[in-house]
């Protein structure tokens, strides 16, 4: 009997330290942050501290339910986890640091024009709102505002309930994937102009092709389209250089340079087709698949997902998802490059 009554007072120890740990995780949240995305899905971001001698934590996820759910530690590596209902079990015996990640829809509603974030939080965060959004009222003062790189709104936020209301003017979402697309179609004419030697402004269909691309990753889609069509239209007007006459050694320039066109030609030809087909023999592949294709085509058949990510403008995990299956249907290929996942279209 002594024996199972310290058996019994060991293990309601061990559930009361445990029961501790879960009751103060939420006070171990560094930080908590909402990226809002023009459809209403929102990606969720928590980097918080645990303590290293306990095998794992739980925590409530906030907006559950969860999707594209990620967990890892401070190096990136994936840690185990369960999950039932709103409630996340992740077995970190030995780790410090975790960071969770992932998707909901459940933190957004929308009434008529406007959209509306809200959340109730054990710790102030920060929520990203979309791009060109429009703060119509917000539940208690912020208690910082900024403006991120790309125009985007930054508000800190006390804990507790807390409630923003935001427009976002309509077409906002299919001027991106119009901005992309002439983006692709600019490229396409300077390869072209580039295989056929019409270089003779050149150079403006390039740069405007440069400014189109920047104006896009600050998440000003209008004037990158803008851009993308006047790159188009400067490589359509290119012209090939006139002649002159030529020494030994410009002729023997010249037939490298042939050389080098044919082979742009052979390769803009190869590069145009694959993407085609691609599209042919998968027609099952939904726009955000089809886009993270022509992103990798556009950079020249390869791109780290960083990139893809910043250029689509889309949730971490949801890359990482679309990627993964690109990968399992042997259309990408992925590689480790110092530690960042490096994506290649296949042959």
């Amino acid at each position: 009997m002594r024996r199972i009554a310290v058996l019994l007072v060991a293990l309601t120890t061990m559930v009361g330290l445990a029961q501790a740990q879960i009751y103060t995780l939420y006070n171990s949240i560094e930080e908590l942050t909402f990226v809002v995305y023009t459809d209403g899905v929102v990606h969720v971001s928590i980097k918080l501290y645990v303590n290293e001698t306990y095998p794992a934590f739980s925590l409530r996820i906030i907006g559950s339910p969860a999707v594209n759910l990620l967990v890892t530690d401070s190096s990136g590596t994936l840690l185990n986890f369960d999950l039932e209902d709103a409630n996340l079990t992740v077995y970190t015996l030995g780790v410090s640091e975790v960071y969770v990640e992932y998707d909901t829809m459940n933190l957004t509603h929308k009434e008529g024009i406007v959209w509306s974030f809200a959340v109730d939080s054990p710790v102030r965060f920060r929520v990203i709102l979309p791009w060109n959004a429009t703060v119509v009222e917000l539940s208690d003062a912020p208690l910082t505002v900024t403006t991120l790189q790309d125009d985007r709104i930054m508000l800190e936020m006390p804990e507790g309930s807390q409630n923003v209301s935001y427009v976002i003017p309509p077409g906002v979402t299919d001027l991106r994937y119009e901005a992309l697309t002439a983006i692709a179609k600019a490229q396409e004419a300077i390869l072209k102009a580039k295989a056929e030697g019409r270089i003779e402004g050149l150079e403006d269909a390039e740069r405007l092709l440069t400014e189109a691309r920047d104006s896009y990753e600050r998440g000003d889609y209008l004037e990158a389209k803008q851009m993308a069509l006047e790159a188009y239209d400067a490589a359509e007007k290119a012209k090939q250089p006139l002649t002159q006459m030529f020494t030994r050694y410009a002729t023997w320039i010249m037939g490298v340079g042939v050389l080098t066109v044919v082979a742009a030609a052979v390769v803009l030809r190869i590069r145009r087709r694959r993407i085609e087909r691609i599209f042919r023999r998968h027609p099952w592949l939904d726009e955000d698949e089809k886009n993270v294709l022509k992103i990798l085509w556009i950079k020249g058949g390869a791109a780290f997902e960083s990139d893809i990510r910043e250029s689509l403008e889309l949730p971490k995990t949801t890359v990482w998802r679309i990627v993964k299956k690109l990968e399992s249907e042997g259309l990408v290929e992925i590689e480790k490059v110092q530690g960042r996942n490096y994506v290649r279209l296949r042959a």
